[in-house]
């Protein structure tokens, strides 16, 4: 896993809650945290609040790998946030991490045009000045590809 310099992705204050907390602390160490069924070992996003394999309600915080696959994506060209109005157009991705979870994040240093379903991604994170760091993906172009 890696921090990347996107200094110039900026945004809103991305700030935790008392449910998101190790995720961030997890973040900010540059790990990308997922939870786990204490049960069957089912992974799952920070969403999770029951094993949708075995009904277990016992999910414990585990860090990813941090490598992944774009399932898909789109394209923000109208900013959701004043913030974001330099930075448009940005694709936002559905990725699937290798551990099963899929999750929304930022796909960033790459042109928008090499993006397609099925590439590799890994983590990298964002370390603002003010508030919390958190995860987004870039291409992983370490890993060779078939399309």
């Amino acid at each position: 896993m890696s921090t990347a310099d996107f200094s110039e992705i900026i945004g809103p204050v991305v700030q935790r809650d008392g449910r998101s907390a190790e995720f961030f602390d997890a973040a900010g160490a540059d790990q990308l945290a997922i939870l786990r069924c204490t049960r069957c070992s089912h992974a799952f996003n920070l969403e999770a609040r029951t094993c949708t394999d075995c009904g277990s309600t016992e999910l414990v915080w585990d860090i990813a790998t941090g490598s992944a696959t774009l399932v898909s994506w789109a394209v923000v060209h109208h900013p959701p946030h004043p913030d974001f109005a330099a930075q448009v157009p940005f694709p936002i991705g559905l990725v699937e991490l290798a551990e099963g979870p899929w999750i929304n994040a930022r796909i960033v240093g790459s042109d928008i045009a090499e993006l397609s379903a099925g590439i590799p991604l890994r983590v990298a994170f964002i370390h603002p000045e003010i508030g919390d760091s958190y995860p987004v993906f870039q291409l992983d172009r370490d890993v060779a590809t078939v399309h």
